[in-house]
């Protein structure tokens, strides 16, 4: 009788060991869901789709990407926090998980407390872009007209708080010039306004802007990252123009509901990292700005930590408030 409630035990011992793992074996074996909290088209949308086409064809199971816009990619944000914490819904997150705690005083979430990070899949520096009438051929000169005009150049962004906003902030704050921020609702309207020449710049992503760079429809200023871009090695960065601890890039990464299972978001990251650094996705990316990042989970939560250290300040200094 001892003996058998020993083996007894030993082997509800041993079913509780392995059964955190069940979730993970048998994942997925339904239809998931990406949701990306921006509009069809634009870097968000088309990066979020080649992930989810890798997962879809490694395993046979689809991976939908569900476009949920609006409100600071707050709306999108929500759906996600609100879903099951089976592995079935994830968010492509931006940088706007690292900036609206700061700038949004009533939020209905927690990003540390409701969400999971699984994967920081991409970085992306922006270049700053004009209309080709704009009298200023590089930063330098663009600074120099705003000193004697301030309030007078404006700039797009895609809203309140998100990375078109923050960079050029960020650049005002440092330069030590003012500018006029004019948000829109979305990437495509703000484009539009610089190549209507209804605002001065835009804080742009590479891949939206490149093909109107080359026709000569606008004129790129600068980059916003550490370094040269590949797409556009000719173009020096900002940093190289006069603000040397100038950097300002953006972010995307998988995140999911909190309490999804460990071992779900363990396979899931190492699958995104085997997609997103095959030579000929990396390469790809690449050529349109954008930096492809492989890395543990921990690695992506302590990668938004410094984002949100970073941004706040600049949030704070500017008095950015969303919502208003």
């Amino acid at each position: 009788m001892i003996i058998g409630r020993v083996l007894g035990a030993l082997l509800g011992t041993l079913v509780l060991l392995q059964a955190p793992l069940v979730p993970a074996q048998g994942y997925p074996e339904r239809p998931a869901r990406i949701v990306v909290p921006f509009p069809p088209g634009g870097i968000a949308d088309g990066s979020a789709r080649i992930i989810a086409n890798h997962l879809s064809q490694t395993w046979g199971r689809p991976f939908l990407v569900e476009n949920r816009p609006g409100g600071a990619a707050i709306i999108g944000i929500m759906a996600v926090v609100k879903a099951p914490a089976d592995g079935y819904t994830l968010l492509y997150a931006p940088t706007n998980i690292a900036t609206n705690a700061s700038a949004y005083a009533n939020l209905q979430y927690d990003a540390e407390r409701d969400l999971v990070p699984v994967a920081l899949g991409a970085l992306t520096p922006g270049i700053i872009i004009v209309h080709p009438s704009f009298p200023a051929n590089t930063l330098r000169e663009l600074i120099a007209l705003a000193k004697t005009r301030p309030g007078q150049f404006t700039y797009s962004s895609t809203g309140v708080a998100t990375y078109p906003h923050l960079a050029m902030e960020q650049l005002s704050q440092q330069a030590g010039v003012k500018l006029t921020h004019v948000p829109y609702k979305g990437y495509a309207p703000a484009l539009t306004a610089v190549l209507a020449n209804e605002v001065t710049m835009l804080a742009s992503d590479v891949p939206g802007s490149l093909p109107h760079l080359k026709a000569g429809k606008l004129r790129a200023l600068a980059t916003t990252g550490p370094k040269r871009q590949a797409a556009l090695p000719d173009l020096p960065t900002v940093a190289e123009q006069g603000l040397a601890d100038y950097e300002a890039v953006g972010w995307l990464g998988i995140m999911a509901p909190a309490g999804t299972p460990r071992e779900i978001v363990l396979k899931l990251n190492a699958e995104i990292n085997r997609g997103l650094t095959k030579p000929e996705v990396a390469s790809r990316f690449a050529e349109t700005g954008v930096e492809v990042i492989a890395g543990s989970p921990e690695d992506f939560g302590a990668y938004i930590q410094r984002s949100r250290a970073r941004w706040s300040g600049v949030i704070r200094t500017g008095g950015i408030k969303g919502g208003e």
